[in-house]
């Protein structure tokens, strides 16, 4: 089919790429620099009256961001340095919100919470990095990184907590000055150590678009589904818990009601998430079940194409990652500061 052959190919010509950073912020801002993947902005920016505006918002969330994560932001300005870049040109790294598919499945077994996690997103979008982050102070992680400043989009910490978002709905517009998405997956990495940290913060935390987070350690998991409006948080049901792109929360539904292939690949993930199984069988049924194509929960279509994949077991500090659709793709396991399997 011509959709496959051209998610293939888009596939096959990404940079994936598997690499280890370490330090104070400016190291790892020249870190990043060493690999190329400083973005600069969209050329549909353009430069007339909207670019100064979006320029002003920027600069508004960049500072609001260092109130809350001054070395997160120390590190795009080392970035940008190392990059021979102005300073402007990072600006719209805190501003950029994204919109697409992923999902989420977070399971109890005897041995704790194993989760996965498919990423979806468009064709045009290359950069898809995995990278051992050592930060000077702060939590090690794991976690990959799509070509946004200092962002992850999902990944497990030294403690065991395992953090990703979906997309979910449409964006207030104008947009509330806030943390970016990927800037917050960042953060709940490297400062929280558990479930209870990790939903505290994100409780509190500024936000300035929509978007459901999956949080889970060792011995719990909960979603929270975000919207600079109001903010709910869900818990497993029997023992499962999953994540799409649309709100279940009552209070919240109006936000981001269903749509199709949302609630398909819900409803899929339900009845087929893996119960009364170990871990390690748990990891192979949730690998199974991220690459099915009935829903389908692995995309092949622009804007639902799956880049990558990962299940994680927090317990026992295992991430396996899958980078490119796990339906023809090798999984390897990582642990901090080991080899790749």
């Amino acid at each position: 089919m011509q959709i496959d052959a051209e998610n293939l190919a888009a596939e096959r010509a990404s940079d994936y790429r598997h690499y280890r950073i370490a330090g104070t912020p400016a190291e790892l801002g020249i870190a990043m620099a060493a690999q190329g993947v400083l973005l600069r902005p969209p050329a549909e920016l353009g430069h007339d009256g909207t670019r100064l505006a979006q320029l002003s918002y920027a600069r508004d969330c960049r500072a609001l961001t260092a109130e809350h994560y001054p070395a997160l932001v120390a590190e795009i300005d080392a970035h940008a340095e190392a990059s021979g870049m102005a300073a402007d040109d990072a600006l719209w790294h805190y501003a950029l919100g994204v919109t697409g598919g992923c999902s989420g499945i977070a399971v109890a077994t005897p041995l704790g919470m194993v989760v996965g996690r498919n990423y979806d997103f468009f064709y045009f979008e290359s950069r898809r990095h995995l990278i051992e982050t050592r930060p000077a102070a702060g939590y090690a992680h794991i976690g990959v990184h799509e070509g946004l400043a200092g962002g992850r989009f999902d990944g497990m910490n030294q403690h065991g907590l395992f953090v990703s978002f979906n997309g979910a709905g449409e964006h207030p517009d104008p947009a509330p000055v806030g943390i970016a998405f990927h800037h917050l997956v960042r953060y709940l990495l490297e400062h929280c150590a558990s479930v209870s940290e990790a939903r505290n913060a994100l409780l509190r935390l500024p936000v300035k678009e929509a978007k459901s987070y999956l949080l889970v350690d060792a011995s719990d998991a909960c979603v929270i589904e975000v919207h600079p409006q109001r903010r709910a948080v869900r818990a497993p049901v029997d023992g499962v818990l999953v994540m799409t792109n649309h709100f279940l929360d009552p209070d919240m539904v109006a936000l981001c009601p269903s749509w199709s292939n949302s609630l398909a690949r819900m409803q899929r993930l339900q009845a087929l998430a893996p119960r009364g199984l170990g871990a390690e069988a748990s990891f192979a049924a949730l690998q199974t079940l991220l690459a099915e194509h009935e829903a389908p929960v692995c995309g092949h279509v622009d804007g639902m194409a799956t880049f990558w994949s990962a299940v994680a077991h927090p317990g026992s500090g295992l991430a396996r990652y899958c980078l490119g659709a796990p339906c023809r793709n090798r999984w390897q396991d990582y642990r901090l500061g080991g080899e790749a399997g």
